[in-house]
């Protein structure tokens, strides 16, 4: 089942192929839950997991009503975007939404790893929400910026603004950052 595409895979899925959902599962796992762990930020590992899980039920759940109009990953993460918004909207009206990377161990990393890591993780909190959503599902889950349009359910000129942005930000932080300005 390792070549069979995603969609291919969902299909038989919905056909009651388990091992279908299985193959999904196992490919889609680590970059999705990274997902999550960076848009709820510092401290909310646990909350990943559940929408983590959320999604996959959500999978299941709609696995009758699947075609692939689009492609499966755009498919999964845009059930994935409309969880982290409403986990925003619900900190929100807590007020106790505070976006910071989860931390990892640096036993392994000289001092001038770890402060560089430091200001990227500083400098991705910076970000408004919707610049880091955009930049991380283009750098680093990968997608499109046509691909992020529909994941997001936004226009294309939004989506191309919110990745300049992000990039000019980051760029502008690291260098005060790293630059030993701060």
């Amino acid at each position: 089942m390792e070549n069979i595409p995603d969609e291919q895979l969902m299909l038989q899925f919905r056909d009651g192929n388990q091992a279908a959902f299985a193959t999904l599962y196992q490919r889609h796992k680590g970059s999705l839950y990274r997902y999550f762990l960076r848009q709820l930020g510092k401290g909310n590992g646990g909350r990943a997991e559940e929408l983590y899980q959320d999604v996959w039920y959500r999978v299941i759940d709609k696995r009758e009503s699947y075609a692939p109009t689009a492609k499966f990953t755009t498919w999964l993460y845009h059930i994935a975007h409309h969880l982290v918004i409403d986990e925003h909207r619900k900190r929100l009206s807590e007020n106790a939404y505070a976006s910071q990377l989860p931390d990892e161990p640096q036993s392994d990393m000289n001092d001038a790893q770890a402060r560089e890591k430091d200001a990227i993780k500083v400098c991705m909190d910076a970000l408004a929400p919707l610049q880091r959503e955009a930049f991380l599902l283009r750098h680093e889950v990968g997608f499109e910026p046509t691909q992020i349009c529909e994941i997001v359910d936004a226009k294309p000129e939004a989506v191309k603004t919110r990745l300049r942005y992000a990039m000019e930000q980051l760029r502008q932080c690291l260098t005060r950052k790293l630059g030993g300005r701060e």
